[in-house]
This record gives C-alpha cells, structure tokens and sequence, in this order.
C-alpha cells in the first residue's frame, strides 16, 4: 500500500450496491488516501462506507445531495481534492471492474509526467458482451477525428489519472461533460488544452446482473447526450480548436519520436543503455534479500486463475495479433494457459517441458533449447522463482510501495534472438503485464487480470488444465 500527499483514488459512486463496500477496502490496500463521492445514492450502499471513513482516516466520503451524473460527480471530487491540496486524482468506477491491481502502476507513471493525463486502454476479459465492443468502435473513430488523428486509445474507459487543475479548468466552467459524457468530452478538451495523453493497457473485469454487476446506462438519454456532445465537439474543432491542435499535435510527435529513437536503439542491440532499469544500481543478487517476502509470498501461493489477453506484434503485420483466455497457475502442477479466442487450446507449462491439448488431440511441440528456455522464464516467473531465472537472466528490480517491475536480460547472444528482454511488472504478490521484448517490432505483451478469489483447484480442473 502506497500512501501519497498529492494523488489520490476518486470513486464516483451511484447505487453501485453491497460491491461497493468490497471495492473501496480492495482500493485502500492497494493506495491512500481514498476520496468517494456519493452521488445522491438511494440504495443504502454508501452507509457501509460512512460507517468505514469513521475507523480509516485515509477514506473520506463526499456525499452530494442529488444525483447529478458520474462527471458532476468527479468534478466535485476533484474541486475538493484541490482544495486539500491534491494535485492528481485517480477516477475509477466503483463496481469493481476497473483494477485496483493497476492503480500504483498509473500513479507511478504520473508522478514521471506530472503534466500529462495518464489513460487507461481497457484489455478486456473473454466474457464481455460483442455489443459493448463494437459499439465503441463509433466513439473512438469520432474521437480520432476531433483530435486530428489518434492519441486516446478509448474514450470510454474511465480508469484515468487527471492533473487536477487543467481538468477543472477546461470542465469546471462548463455545462456539458456531467453525465456518460463525461469522459470522452474531458480526454478530447484536455487535449484541446494541450495536455499530452499517455496509453497504459489496464485489465478489465466484467460482471454479469447476477454478479452484482451494475450499470446505470440509459440508452436513449445517455445516446442523445453523447451525440449531441460530438456534434458540439466537431463544430468548434472546424471553427477554432484545430490551429492549437495541431500545435499541440506536433509536441506529441517530437515525444513519439523520442521514443521511437530508444526503441531502434533497442533493435540495434543498446537497449540496456535505453532502459534505466537495467543499470548496476538496480542489479538483483541471486538471494534478492531486499525481495524476499515477495519470493516467499509467492512460494506459498494458492491455486490462481485469472483472465488474460496476449498480444503479438510482428514486423510483417501491421496490426498486432490479440488472443485471450484464462491462465491457471499451481505451485505443484506448473502453468496452464486456456485460450479461449481466437480458437480454444490449452498450453501446459511444467517440469516435463510443454504441452499443447486441442480439440484434435494432445501434441508435445519439437524439442526446442530456445523454446524451452523461454517457457521454463515464463512459469518462473509467475512462481516468482528468482534462483531458477538467474540461470539465464540477470535480474534488474525497483520497488515503489507495493509496485513493482523487474527486467530479465538474457545472458547469451542465442537467447537475446529469441526471446530478447523479458519486463514484468506487477503489485504485492500479483503479476499485471509481461513483455518479451525481440525488437522494436516484434514483440509480445500478456496482460494479466486481476486474481480470482483464491481456490483450490477441483479434480475436473486439474484434469482438463493440467497433466
């Protein structure tokens, strides 16, 4: 848990139900101090919380006499936010599908970059309803073009981190921007302002009505609402907004091109000069001492599962390659990770090396050194077994709070080809994202969803996802 005196955690919340009470514990242990802005609740859910902020000094609630819409909620919370002295908030709904796991990697990024809003790109799991992704595709392509191309990845998410100021100055005189509009008309004007937008992937839980999921979406109100928000969008940008835009979209490509730079460095083989992490400062030794309660925390881990998407980016593909499932992870039995999209098949990652199960059958791939040691790297690290990654990496670490990242450089030319750099970052005893790393161009990305609760996997299981 991090404990910070210039950003904190805003939940908005509105009849969200007994989650809510769930959610906000879930958020402390990860980030303090909480602000929660009830927003005219009728349904009782805010006086667990009440009753909660008495005994936490950390929490505090913010209860507004009305319901006025999630953006007039956050607005108020960040007006009193400022007025104690914070200068960042981080907004998340509070029913639980935004991560709370996540929420020390946004704040450690925007502590780097005070000045820009840091966005979530939502990963979401494989049980998410196909209206709801294509029926985002409208509002980025619109978004995209009030911004003269791209630079919000989704306008819809709202796991952000704001800079206060900015945001009550360009929303806190206006009308609009109060209810679901809210956070697309606040991504598209703060960028109108000039504060540069960053894309972190965030992992998505999605819960059914008869999970408690909650969802206070009126279709023909909140669907008039926004139209009529990018119609008012489009006219001012033709009108006036599109000169500074640009301005402002060519300090945006200057920073791309920077990073563009580190990353042909990469390619090229310097990417260890590129990477501050990977410096002597931050070298591991093969006992890790300073990491120790993690390595034995996650030795005595339960039986895990959570969803997951993997993305693949190849130099011959201009888009990446995105596939999903579920991955399973048993101290006893090794790894297995179910892929549900685009086709089912399930890998299985233990002592005995690999094995691939499909409709068709069960194979064994060919005997790979390779291969094998980029599978051995992957089930150590969601083992957290530092001793066995030391024989083919060596360990770089930082730890801020209950975030962390390590970096695995591999030790030999051969596996530098073919697995390149291995980066992991993650909070407390939970792994968030992993990235192997070949090139600037080819590169694979797991981004991993928070945990299930904890169970003991049944025989079925361990039949179907194991050997």
């Amino acid at each position: 848990m991090t404990v910070s005196a210039t950003h904190l955690v805003l939940l908005p919340t509105y009849n969200t139900g007994p989650r809510l009470r769930e959610v906000v514990a879930e958020v402390l242990r990860h980030w303090q101090p909480v602000l929660v802005v009830v927003d005219g609740s009728t349904d009782g859910s805010e006086q667990p919380i009440l009753e909660l902020a008495k005994t936490e000094p950390a929490l505090t609630v913010l209860v507004l006499p009305h319901n006025s819409g999630k953006g007039a909620a956050v607005l108020a919370g960040a007006q009193a936010a400022a007025d104690r002295g914070f200068t960042h908030a981080l907004v998340m709904d509070a029913d639980g599908q935004h991560p709370a796991g996540s929420i020390a990697e946004f704040m450690a990024a925007s502590l780097r970059e005070p000045a820009v809003l840091v966005l979530g790109r939502p990963v979401f799991p494989a049980n998410i309803p196909a209206e709801r992704l294509h029926g985002r595709k409208l509002s980025v392509g619109l978004v995209h073009f009030e911004l003269l191309g791209a630079g919000v990845a989704d306008p819809l998410f709202g796991f952000r981190v704001y800079p206060l100021a900015p945001l009550l100055a360009v929303l806190g005189p206006r009308r609009g921007g109060r209810r679901y509009d809210f956070d697309t008309e606040a991504a598209v004007r703060l960028a109108w302002a000039g504060v540069t937008p960053r894309n972190l992937a965030a992992p998505v839980r999605y819960f059914s009505r008869a999970e408690g999921g909650v969802s206070h979406f009126h279709y023909v109100r909140d669907n008039l609402t926004l139209v009529w928000m990018h119609t008012r969008l489009i006219v001012e940008l033709l009108f006036w907004r599109w000169p500074a835009l640009l301005r402002h979209r060519r300090q945006w490509t200057a920073a791309g091109a920077a990073l563009a730079v580190l990353l042909v460095c990469a390619t090229l083989g310097r990417a260890a000069e590129a990477d501050p992490l990977v410096n002597p400062e931050h070298r591991l030794p093969p006992a890790a001492p300073a990491w120790s309660d993690l390595v034995e925390t996650f030795a005595h881990q339960p039986d895990t599962a959570a969803d997951f998407t993997e993305r693949r980016q190849f130099p011959f593909k201009k888009d990446p390659v995105e596939l999903q499932g579920e991955v399973r992870v048993s101290v006893a039995r090794g790894l297995s990770l179910h892929y549900l999209v685009p086709e089912e098949r399930t890998v299985i990652l233990d002592e005995q090396g690999m094995l691939i199960r499909a409709r068709a059958g069960e194979k064994a791939p060919p005997a790979d050194p390779r291969a094998t040691a980029a599978n051995e790297a992957l089930r150590h690290i969601l083992r957290f077994e530092f001793a066995a990654l030391e024989k083919d990496f060596e360990l770089y670490g930082q730890r801020d709070g209950v975030a962390w990242t390590l970096a695995l450089v591999p030790r030999t030319a051969a596996l530098r080809g073919s697995i390149g750099r291995i980066t992991v970052t993650g909070g407390a005893a939970a792994i968030h994202r992993i990235e192997l790393r070949r090139s600037a161009k080819q590169v694979i990305e797991i981004l991993i969803a928070p945990p299930r609760p904890p169970a003991a996997f049944t025989a079925e299981e361990l039949r179907t996802y194991f050997r």
